[in-house]
């Protein structure tokens, strides 16, 4: 990993992006303080092809109610992609799939996870609580944070999310919960262990794919940008909406078409964020309809009888 980092340096690509490096141990000199506007390297882990299928063809909306292995992370942690800054762990712990992505990402889209009275992690079979709600969970989170403002190294303390800046450096897991907008293409590598994967047995060698080889060699099928049976844009989770959506052939479509019935039924406030993402919007593009709806934008286009 080390040889691979070097070799990113030499190439130029992390000049924007930094890698943390948690393998000092003991040497806090060699930590820096983390400031929400960075942006570094994660990686996640799977326990199934079909899982990492899913977000390698279709991307992740990282505020979507996750679907936890254990009960006791839904409790404590129901939403965000838990992900690491050290790929040694998550290879050794979170990978029997023999699947790692890796990714960039803004600190701003990552959040510390959070466990009823303040504890660093439950293991499987221990009696947990969960909270009651997320106000009670935003409760000890705020708690958490003001607990790590108080440590007295500046790595920690000194860091825009104190709470975040632990788990990352003094988590056993080197972990935090990505809750951004994640599009295919914003996936930098696949690592694929073939013998992990295939026998499902550790000391095979982990190899560095693009996501697009990977995707080939694993005979996967992405979402294509132009739905085929629609004939109009797929968004992806971290898309900005455009009117490209509603376009076929470079035409907005008119009364009767589906689409336009599916924006009127929107401008009238008769369909809800669930019908919304079965039609193939996220909750990005949800948002920022709802801003254009406010302002009355989609008038112009159904008083023409236009999308």
């Amino acid at each position: 990993m080390k040889g691979y980092i070097k070799k990113l340096l030499r190439e130029g690509l992390l000049s924007e992006v930094r890698y943390i490096d948690t393998t000092f141990t003991g040497k806090v000199k060699n930590y820096k303080p983390i400031k929400d506007s960075e942006t570094i390297i994660v990686y996640h882990g799977f326990n199934s092809l079909k899982d990492a299928t899913n977000i390698l063809e279709n991307g992740l909306h990282g505020k979507a109610r996750a679907k936890r292995i254990y009960s006791y992370e839904s409790g404590n942690n129901p939403y965000g992609l838990f992900v690491s800054v050290d790929f040694g762990i998550v290879k050794r712990e979170f990978s029997s799939s023999g699947i790692i992505i890796e990714f960039s990402t803004k600190v701003s889209d990552l959040e510390a996870p959070v466990w009823v009275g303040g504890r660093s992690y439950y293991v499987q079979g221990e009696y947990t609580q969960s909270f009651k709600d997320l106000d009670d969970r935003e409760k000890q989170r705020l708690i958490n944070r003001q607990k790590s403002g108080e440590s007295p190294y500046d790595y920690i303390s000194k860091s825009d999310r104190p709470e975040l800046a632990s788990t990352i450096f003094e988590n056993s897991e080197n972990q935090a919960l990505y809750i951004g907008d994640l599009n295919p293409n914003m996936i930098k590598s696949v690592w694929y262990n073939e013998k992990l994967h295939k026998e499902m047995r550790h000391g095979g060698t982990w190899v560095r794919y693009s996501r697009k080889d990977f995707i080939k060699m694993m005979n996967m099928k992405p979402k294509p940008e132009i739905s085929k049976q629609r004939g109009f844009k797929n968004f992806r989770p971290n898309d900005d909406f455009s009117m490209d959506y509603f376009k076929k052939d470079g035409e907005l479509p008119s009364v009767g078409d589906i689409e336009y019935e599916i924006m009127l039924d929107f401008v009238n406030g008769e369909v809800d964020d669930e019908d919304l993402l079965y039609s193939g919007f996220y909750p990005k593009q949800i948002k920022q309809m709802k801003k254009l709806r406010d302002e009355g934008f989609f008038n112009q286009f159904i008083k023409q009888g236009l999308i």
